[in-house]
């Protein structure tokens, strides 16, 4: 049986799904015994070299695309938590500033500098003003997080197809 991903044959067929070889789980992890391949030497640690525990599992795979909905999809909830934590936030902050007194001392502070006492920070800048304001720039935010995730997505899977993708280890406990 192969445990290679993408294998169509049936267990035991050694054949994977492009019709090469399959490998071991046993060798997988040493170059040595893949046709084609060099030894990396003595020097270096080898992925899977770890014999401690026979029962951990361990995969190199490549990932070679990312694809296009699923970043969009991923990409908006980031932006979507980004948007609720924003406006949540600065729903706090203002409560804050209110209960510990920082707008009167701004009020004091603005009224020494302007030379009169007329002037009040909460009539410029009211709860439901903060929060609108927040929510405006967290709608811009979420919007610019999903853009950008759908063109980091885009430009991945351009470098990948010059490159090769990204060599990532895995190991199962």
């Amino acid at each position: 049986m192969t445990n290679l991903p993408n294998s169509y044959g049936p267990p035991g067929s050694g054949r994977t799904a492009n019709g090469g070889p399959a490998y071991s789980a046993n060798n997988r992890g040493s170059a040595g015994n893949r046709p084609g391949k060099k030894s990396r030497g003595k020097g270096r640690a080898q992925f899977g070299a770890d014999n401690s525990n026979p029962n951990v599992k361990q995969v190199r795979l490549t990932l070679v695309f990312i694809d296009f909905w699923s970043a969009l999809k991923v990409s908006f909830l980031v932006g979507l938590a980004q948007a609720i934590v924003v406006i949540i936030a600065t729903f706090l902050l203002y409560l804050v500033f209110v209960q510990t007194g920082i707008f009167d001392r701004a009020n004091s502070i603005v009224g020494q500098v302007v030379g009169g006492n007329g002037f009040d920070v909460r009539s410029i800048l009211s709860m439901g003003q903060a929060v609108a304001f927040a929510a405006v720039a967290a709608v811009l935010n979420m919007v610019v997080i999903t853009i950008m995730g759908a063109v980091v997505a885009v430009i991945y899977n351009l470098i990948a197809r010059i490159v090769g993708g990204v060599k990532v280890g895995f190991e199962s406990d």
